[in-house]
């Protein structure tokens, strides 16, 4: 694979034309271990291939428990612990700010150290959320000034492990509205990916009026979406690779895929993702950040 033709100088990209697909892989960061122990491994193999991606930061509270307790019930344990997509969070995460004190991701020194790696790397960096399960559930139910000052603490998490404003912002679970867009606006963010399907655009504030920065959709299907089909689950996982390379073969622009430290980063899928590299890396895929 060859390195992107995308480069970045002061903190902004400059575009030239690329030959073959185009695909941009937009890493989103949830929780403390994906920050710790994932991160370095995803780093390990994007280097291999000479790629580049889109890091999306969670900076604040790790509460990935409150995201899990409706459905504790019988059997879930087991299942966290059982050899799916889940089992990759670790059954301490899966307690974090419930059972167990929500860490604060951007005060952890080995935290900070590893997203300071991505950005020495060559990665684009960016945020994700403050608190990624409180702005992925309560967002619709937020105020202005909540929303505001919310993506404003992220913001300035972000400027004080990088020591520079992010420019770049990816909602969780694509949770975005008119007042988020605004709130991304207040913080001079370019481009943000909080919408699935379709090709870039500029979305609108909340008073309808079209933003300056410009929305850029995830195109493609997440792993954990398709280990939830059929044909994919139990011993036919290794078809996801096929899939998603044909996806990106197939399409006739830029595609979009997110990926999580948490699962293509952790020990169970990271091989199936370093399979996934190779297979876009041999159709000769340019890997583009946001």
């Amino acid at each position: 694979g060859k390195p992107s033709t995308s480069t970045s100088r002061g903190g902004r990209s400059t575009r030239c034309s690329v030959s073959g697909p185009r695909l941009v892989l937009k890493v989103d960061v949830d929780t403390l271990r994906g920050t710790v122990e994932g991160v370095p491994r995803l780093l390990d193999l994007l280097a291999r291939h000479g790629a580049r991606a889109t890091f999306l930061f969670s900076l604040g509270p790790d509460s990935t428990g409150k995201a899990v307790k409706r459905v504790f019930r019988r059997g879930f344990v087991k299942k966290v612990m059982s050899a799916s997509p889940a089992a990759s969070y670790g059954l301490r995460t899966m307690l974090y700010g419930t059972l167990l004190p929500a860490p604060d991701i951007g005060t952890r020194r080995e935290a900070v150290a590893r997203m300071r790696e991505a950005l020495a790397a060559g990665h684009e960096c960016g945020v994700h959320a403050w608190d990624h399960v409180d702005w992925h559930d309560r967002l619709p139910r937020m105020g202005r000034a909540e929303v505001f000052e919310t993506f404003g603490r992220a913001a300035e998490r972000f400027a004080e492990v990088f020591g520079r404003p992010a420019e770049v912002a990816g909602a969780p679970g694509w949770t975005a509205n008119g007042l988020s867009v605004e709130a991304y606006e207040a913080r001079r963010i370019r481009v943000a990916s909080d919408t699935r399907g379709g090709v870039p655009f500029r979305p609108l504030r909340a008073d309808g009026a079209p933003a300056a920065l410009v929305e850029v959709p995830s195109t493609l299907p997440t792993l954990d979406e398709l280990l939830s089909w059929e044909e994919f689950r139990g011993g036919g996982r290794e078809g996801t690779v096929e899939h998603l390379r044909r996806a990106v073969a197939g399409a006739p622009g830029l595609s979009v895929h997110s990926i999580h430290t948490e699962l293509e980063g952790g020990r169970a899928f990271a091989g199936l993702f370093a399979r996934q590299l190779e297979a876009w890396a041999s159709d000769g895929t340019s890997f583009l950040t946001l």
